[in-house]
């Protein structure tokens, strides 16, 4: 109570000034139907302002939980489109029983979203760190895409996080072909420039232009048939004139790389294990 006293004396006289101060506005306010309205109005005003701040404040400290949720929608969405595009073939399959049904139970692959903690471009030994593993369902061989397209594949992981093989390592040769065409040659990146990447080994028959769309073959327990990587940009013939090497500009940008999704395909162990067995 003492210390309490001691600092009422210290600052008597601001205590004061701010007393009066409010008296005065109080009167003011209060006996002036002019100056009442003055003060409701600059009032509404700085409390919108106060309002709209904190709004901000709020929308961005949910901000990664909004992104989070919507990560998991998109996730949701392409197992949804997988499943309406099978039943259309079914469906066209059953009408028609005449035609080649590609897609009578067709395996339908699970999307599990990841954020990148490391991405840093250096040399032709390019590796990518996410932040889920193994406690998230994540193993080795699990392919990774995002939004625009193809990543990489999983190549270690532990209970927390896992390392991504990307296509810009020049250990790593996925099979791709150009759209609407059944003609599939690997992937190459020749460690200089990020943004392009090398699609070999075509025929020097197949027919192709530039601006055609490269993507995944589905040759593989990796990548789902159809995954985008690319358009063409400019081809080559290769030393032995017989194949021909498509630039293709990729349509990933690894430079700003943050929100990717793992492709979980729940029949791969069967798939790999049949191919060792030809092996």
């Amino acid at each position: 109570m003492k210390n309490l006293f001691n600092f009422i004396l210290r600052h008597i006289h601001w205590l004061l000034f701010l007393l009066l101060t409010t008296l005065s506005l109080y009167l003011l306010i209060n006996n002036s139907e002019f100056q009442r309205s003055k003060y409701l109005s600059v009032f509404q005003e700085i409390a919108g302002k106060v309002y709209s701040v904190s709004g901000n404040i709020q929308s961005y400290m949910n901000l990664k939980k909004n992104n989070d949720d919507l990560m998991q929608r998109i996730c949701d969405l392409e197992e949804e489109m997988q499943l309406y595009k099978n039943e259309l073939e079914n469906y066209t399959h059953k009408a028609n029983p005449d035609l080649n049904n590609t897609g009578f139970d067709k395996n339908i692959f699970h999307y599990i979203s990841a954020r990148v903690n490391r991405n840093k471009i250096s040399g032709t030994n390019y590796f990518i760190g996410l932040n889920k593993g193994s406690n998230h369902g994540i193993k080795e061989d699990m392919a990774v895409v995002s939004t625009k397209g193809i990543i990489g594949v999983i190549i270690k992981v532990t209970p927390h996080y896992s390392l991504v093989n990307p296509v810009l390592n020049s250990g790593f040769h996925p099979s791709c072909m150009i759209k609407n065409s059944r003609f599939s040659g690997p992937l190459f990146w020749d460690g200089k420039d990020p943004r392009y990447i090398t699609l070999g080994g075509l025929p020097s028959h197949v027919s192709y232009a530039i601006g055609d769309t490269v993507v995944t073959s589905g040759y593989s327990a990796f990548f789902p048939e159809g995954v985008l990587v690319g358009v063409i940009e400019s081809a080559s013939k290769q030393k032995n004139e017989e194949y021909n090497s498509l630039k293709v500009r990729l349509f990933t940008d690894f430079s700003t790389l943050n929100e990717v999704f793992i492709i979980q395909n729940p029949f791969r162990e069967e798939q790999l294990q049949i191919e060792k067995s030809i092996n």
